[in-house]
């Protein structure tokens, strides 16, 4: 009779960290390798953001609007463009930095630099395309306004925050309609240069793909050389305590449970990390066994740290039927207090670990996840072996580390609550 297979426990290798390349002008590219794969990731990351923007949605919108025409190319022309390679284009801004990442094929990434190169050093902000981008986004705007699981999210970062603070304001309809021509035209000539950009290239990196990016990007100085300072995050005021925002004829609410934590740097980090996935992060979880599977107050509930730069929310998020909100949020605090009170089995822990290092192995597993790994890496202040120090802590951490953690850092009377329903 045929034995079955020896289990074993998962590994996975540390990974190679990217190799810098400074380039000419100052600005650094950093290759992640591929293996045999012919397509290119390209992040152009312009470092500002929210943080350096002076009025609301600037930062947001003069990024977007780089597609909608500059000197070489029409909105029209750089659609058909991307469109006839086959390739994607992304574009957003998030509270430290603008992005902009490009997926193709690597025979296609030349003709599509001259096209990322124009739309990003010569853009034209012509004012009829921001007319419909405004008004489109604005009726996006309205629409999520009420979806009780987006209210949630803005509420409660604004909580976190405070409501002076960049990252704490709750963005408002009129905003849009403040939103003019001259202003994402002073932003831009404030980020977008040499002094502030750093290159992602992952794939298939040789001296072609390299040199390309040099060519258009690497060589000269261009922008108007204004570099800014790190942004860091200002000093946060958060609201504790539950709040409650209504949007009337829901069924269903939306709860956001959490706090500030540590920052990326901290030497807790990567334990309260794999803290919070035991207790939210996957199916088997502490908050999924009890409260979706056990009582059935709810079809889905997750604990994950949010990151804002080199800042760590922790939050719980769910939606629940209202009658179902109050004894949830009961057993969430209940949850919470088991791991100040209780040591972690070793079954459990020796389950969450396998897990965490099967994700892992899941998250590693291609070029492209790789490069998101380390830009995210880079994004929050940290050094890339810090990707690999995560591991050694899901092979080393204990239980007895895991009960000090959550004492330290998981503290009922500080965290901010929000509900968001009828």
């Amino acid at each position: 009779m045929p034995q079955p297979p020896l289990i074993k426990p998962i590994t996975i290798q540390n990974l190679v960290l990217p190799q810098k390349v400074e380039m000419p002008n100052g600005v650094s590219l950093y290759a992640i390798q591929g293996a045999a794969s012919e397509v290119v990731r390209l992040d152009i990351l312009l470092s500002g953001g929210y943080g350096v923007q002076d009025y609301p949605l600037q930062a947001l919108f003069t990024n977007r609007m780089l597609r909608e025409g500059c000197a070489k190319f029409s909105a029209t022309e750089i659609s058909r463009r991307l469109d006839s390679c086959g390739a994607w284009l992304e574009m957003y801004s998030s509270h430290n930095c603008n992005h902009i990442t490009l997926y193709t094929l690597h025979k296609y990434l030349d003709p599509l630099l001259e096209v990322l190169s124009s739309m990003i050093k010569e853009p034209l902000f012509p004012q009829r395309n921001l007319d419909v981008v405004c008004r489109n986004s604005k009726s996006y705007y309205k629409i999520n306004s009420r979806k009780v699981d987006i209210v949630a999210q803005r509420h409660f970062e604004s909580l976190l925050w405070g409501k002076a603070h960049p990252l704490g304001y709750i963005v408002k309809a009129e905003d849009y309609d403040a939103v003019t021509r001259e202003k994402l035209i002073d932003y831009y000539s404030k980020v977008y240069s040499s002094c502030n950009a750093t290159i992602f290239l992952s794939g298939k990196v040789d001296d072609y793909t390299v040199d390309a990016i040099a060519k258009r990007f690497g060589n000269e100085n261009w922008g108007s050389l204004n570099k800014l300072p790190f942004v860091s995050m200002k000093e946060h005021c958060t609201e504790t305590g539950r709040h409650n925002v209504k949007i009337d004829g829901t069924l269903q609410s939306a709860v956001r449970i959490g706090c500030m934590t540590m920052d990326s740097s901290h030497r807790d980090f990567m334990k309260m990390r794999f803290l919070t996935v035991l207790l939210g992060g996957f199916f088997g979880s502490r908050l999924m066994s009890n409260i979706r599977e056990d009582k059935g107050y709810t079809y889905h509930i997750q604990a994950e740290l949010d990151a804002f730069a080199n800042k760590n929310a922790f939050m719980i998020s769910t939606e629940a039927a209202n009658e179902y909100i109050e004894p949830l949020i009961a057993e969430v605090y209940g949850e919470i207090e088991r791991l100040r009170n209780e040591l972690v089995s070793s079954e459990e822990l020796e389950l969450v670990r396998n897990y965490t290092m099967g994700e892992l192995c899941r998250e590693y597993e291609g070029i492209m996840a790789k490069s998101e790994v380390f830009i995210n890496a880079w994004l929050s202040g940290e050094g890339f072996d810090s990707v690999n120090s995560y591991i050694d802590t899901v092979r080393s951490v204990t239980s007895e580390e895991l009960l000090d953690i959550a004492r330290n850092y998981l503290d009922a009377g500080a965290m901010s609550e929000v509900v968001v329903g009828a």
